[in-house]
């Protein structure tokens, strides 16, 4: 077979229901995105010692790779509504693996920003294509509870990715990370290449230009309320990541080892939060269910501190219930944006999932050292906005 029979769009062939296990394949090939964020952290102050550089230069490792999986998600999600899901997808895996290749020989600081910018493009073709694959191949009723699934494997990346690149890091030093980036963003694009076909459904006919399908999807309140809720959420959940280690070592005196123990809570909670999106979607209200969770979750933690309740359970618990919340919200907010538009779902996709990753890093990196009251109010603000922009969404077009 040619190059070009490779890449161009494979039909489908809907003989058999797709199961789990593809579910499963393409939660893998989304969670590549994460695991070269948290797989990376553990061997920054190597790098750092490696080129000379100051912890903030070297931050910048973290700082671009994120730039580019929000600049790669709002040009993934048009290309393959117009050029089908399979060569984004393969193309997106092919810089993936060059970037990868590229940071692990890199020479020097600059070098490796600028491959990690690629890897990063490269990564955000994975998450974006991944979830509109799901809604491709499955009904709509189906799709949320499939995005769950999708989503839970997702979510295991950040609690083991850290823990396996400080093990490689200290035993083979911070290149043999990017060199098990390498290898298995060869391995994922060598199994999509020869299992995963073309899934979209609709002809590949000229659509709207870029600016008049956001223009159309900006006038839909499935997508845009959906949307925002989904960057609420998301920004409520990282502002409490991003203060909660401060105030866990500063009230209460835990080291990292013990905040990390405590915050894999989070992963957790959200991961059941993921597994009962079925029942909690039963009537299609799943996202506004996940953000009234959330935001009890961050009331409780308000409260608690108006009452000088700062016993640890006091922080814990609603970080819990937050964390559950929000694995609720995401994969119903997001099942209802692909669906809002059909023809337009990669681009659906993509506006949603840039938008969600910038105002989560507006808001984690805005809220400095806060206190446990000021941090609640923020992330009840969040979550509060979460649930009147899923109830907006609610509403007919």
């Amino acid at each position: 077979m040619t190059l070009r029979g490779l890449l161009l769009p494979r039909a489908a062939t809907p003989a058999r229901r797709p199961g789990s296990g593809v579910v499963l394949a393409l939660a893998g090939l989304a969670a590549l995105g994460s695991l070269a964020t948290q797989l990376v952290v553990p061997a920054l102050p190597p790098i750092a010692h490696a080129f000379a550089a100051s912890p903030a230069a070297v931050q910048k490792v973290i700082g671009v790779y994120l730039l580019g999986l929000a600049i790669g998600q709002f040009v993934a999600g048009p290309l393959s509504d117009r050029a089908g899901r399979r060569p984004v997808l393969l193309g997106g895996l092919a810089l993936f693996v060059c970037g990868s290749l590229a940071a692990a020989l890199a020479p020097a600081l600059p070098l490796l920003l600028a491959a990690r910018l690629v890897q990063a493009l490269g990564g955000a073709c994975g998450i974006v294509v991944a979830r509109v694959m799901v809604g491709d191949l499955f009904p709509p009723d189906e799709v949320a509870a499939r995005q769950a699934t999708l989503m839970s494997v997702v979510l295991i990346s950040p609690a083991v990715a850290p823990v396996i690149g400080g093990l490689i890091a200290e035993a083979a030093g911070w290149r043999a990370v990017f060199g098990l980036l390498t290898l298995t963003g060869a391995l994922v694009a060598l199994a999509a290449l020869g299992r995963l076909g073309e899934t979209r459904r609709t002809p590949a006919a000229p659509g709207p230009g870029l600016l008049a399908a956001w223009r159309e999807l900006a006038g839909l309140p499935r997508f845009t309320g959906h949307a925002l809720a989904i960057a609420c959420g998301s920004a409520a959940l990282y502002t409490f990541l991003a203060a909660a280690p401060f105030l866990l070592a500063r009230d209460h005196g835990l080291g990292p080892r013990d905040t990390g123990l405590l915050l894999l809570l989070i992963a957790a909670s959200s991961i059941v939060g993921t597994r009962c999106v079925r029942r909690l979607n039963r009537t299609g209200r799943g996202a506004v269910r996940g953000a009234a969770w959330a935001a009890g979750g961050a009331m409780l933690l308000v409260v608690f501190a108006v009452a000088g309740w700062h016993q640890l359970a006091a922080f814990v618990g609603p970080m819990v219930l937050i964390g559950f919340g929000t694995g609720v919200l995401g994969p119903t907010g997001i099942a209802q944006v692909i669906v809002a538009r059909p023809g337009l779902e990669g681009t659906a996709s993509s506006l949603a999932g840039a938008g969600q990753m910038l105002a989560s890093a507006l808001a984690s990196s805005l809220i400095g050292a806060a206190d446990t009251l000021h941090l609640g109010t923020v992330v009840l603000s969040l979550a509060a906005l979460a649930l009147v922009f899923a109830a907006y969404g609610r509403r007919p077009a």
